[in-house]
């Protein structure tokens, strides 16, 4: 019997709702990645805020915040990383004032390199500038791992950056995001502004008007730190330092929305001649109207469900995600440490039972028919956590051990598993 067999994924649609009702329950690893943000004590409050599309403020446990970010990993980072503009970055009153902070010089190659000028940099924010540096995950592991939980639970981009600031200069004006936001308050405070949503969903690529900056802010406060704040997408804010050195993480989910799946659907309706059919521009309106009507009607005939399902699993086969990997070992045969830690990598995953003594494991849109004395270990991979390799094959019977270590050396090899040690002797 072979332990795995790759499968299309198919998962459970969620319970469809429109746009102004609160959505379904948000599910485990949703609730999980957020508690890991916002601390288990904080969590119903932020779902709460999240569903409703209101602001929500909590304090984290001692030490929380720092984990993610702090003084020390900034300069660690500039120090080790070359982070160039525009990733790397100065805003000062709403304009961009990195010029002159660089030095670029070509490499024998060609090539062009930008590289940091301290006293430049120094000089720049005593004068009140805003350091801002896009992707601050990708230099903090504790950072990028609720990052990526995140972006697997809710099957959308999620991305932190960093704000910097010593003076009161405000780095922005007014402003609305069009994503999700969780800020973090690491070191220092600053004096937050909200001045409310002006329209529902908005969205960069909506060409509505009814959009307009509000004349004054709903309500104005100082986040201390370790405290958090969540702002829904479309929330008018601005943030003004208090003279004191100030670090802060704003970490966005890009969700997806109902014209994201629109556009899937329009490839997605390519199998059907119809939707490839050149539509009768030449002919009058009533024969193009008929031809559209012919369009929209065999689009609703399709089920819901099966194009829940189809969406769900070409999000989960596309997300992007930094890689996990195991070397030396990569896949080729071989033996473990029996204490040698095996974890799910990075990406959407679930369990669930399947028919004749099978298990169906789900990873990154793919699905895996596993047997099904290996439920436990995956039921304990899937939740996050580590299994030995000692557990893992102690969990199969004496017929089916031989085929563990080709298990794992398959699941290693698919990008599927991260072992932490490399193959035994």
């Amino acid at each position: 019997m072979t332990l795995t067999a790759p499968t299309k994924v198919k998962l459970t649609a969620l319970t469809p709702t429109t746009p102004t009702e609160p959505t379904a329950e948000i599910t485990a690893p949703a609730r999980a990645a957020v508690a890991a943000l916002v601390g288990t004590e904080n969590l119903e409050g932020f779902l709460t805020a999240m569903q409703a599309r209101e602001p929500c403020r909590a304090r984290l446990p001692v030490g929380a915040a720092g984990r993610l970010f702090d003084w020390g990993r900034l300069n660690a980072a500039l120090a080790e990383h070359r982070l160039a503009p525009p990733r790397l970055r100065l805003e000062r009153a709403g304009g961009d004032v990195t010029k002159g902070v660089f030095k670029v010089r070509r490499t024998r190659r060609g090539g062009t390199l930008h590289d940091l000028d301290a006293a430049a940099l120094n000089e720049r924010l005593q004068s009140g500038a805003t350091l801002i540096l896009d992707a601050a995950n990708e230099v903090s592991p504790p950072l990028q791992r609720v990052c990526g939980d995140l972006a697997a639970s809710f099957l959308c981009a999620s991305q932190a950056n960093l704000y910097a600031c010593w003076g009161t200069t405000q780095g922005f004006d007014v402003h609305w995001d069009d994503h999700d936001v969780f800020v973090v308050q690491v070191e220092g405070a600053k004096r937050w502004a909200l001045y409310g949503a002006t329209r529902s969903w908005p969205s960069r690529r909506d060409r509505s008007g009814g959009h307009e900056r509000p004349s004054s802010p709903q309500e104005e406060f100082v986040l201390e730190p370790g405290e958090v704040l969540y702002l829904p997408r479309g929330w008018w804010h601005a943030a003004v330092g208090l003279g004191v050195p100030t670090l802060h993480l704003t970490i966005g989910l890009t969700r997806k929305t109902g014209a994201d799946f629109l556009d899937w659907l329009a490839t997605e309706a390519l199998g059907d001649p119809l939707a490839r059919a050149d539509l009768p521009l030449e002919q009058d309106d009533t024969a193009l109207g008929g031809r559209i009507a012919a369009l929209l009607h065999a689009l609703a005939d399709k089920d819901p469900t099966e194009l829940a399902q189809g969406y769900r699993r070409w999000l989960e086969a596309r997300q992007t995600r930094r890689p996990r990997l195991s070397f030396p070992h990569i896949g080729k045969p071989g033996s473990y440490d029996a204490a040698a830690e095996i974890r799910l990598s990075d990406g959407a995953r679930g369990l669930r039972d399947g028919d004749d003594g099978v298990v169906r494991l789900s990873h990154r849109g793919t699905t895996y028919t596993v047997a099904a004395p290996l439920k436990a270990a995956l039921e304990t991979l899937v939740s996050g956590s580590a299994v030995t390799y000692a557990a893992l094959e102690a969990g199969l019977p004496e017929t089916l051990r031989p085929l563990a270590a080709p298990f794992v050396d398959e699941m290693v090899g698919r990008g599927v598993f991260v072992v932490s040690a490399g193959p035994a002797g």
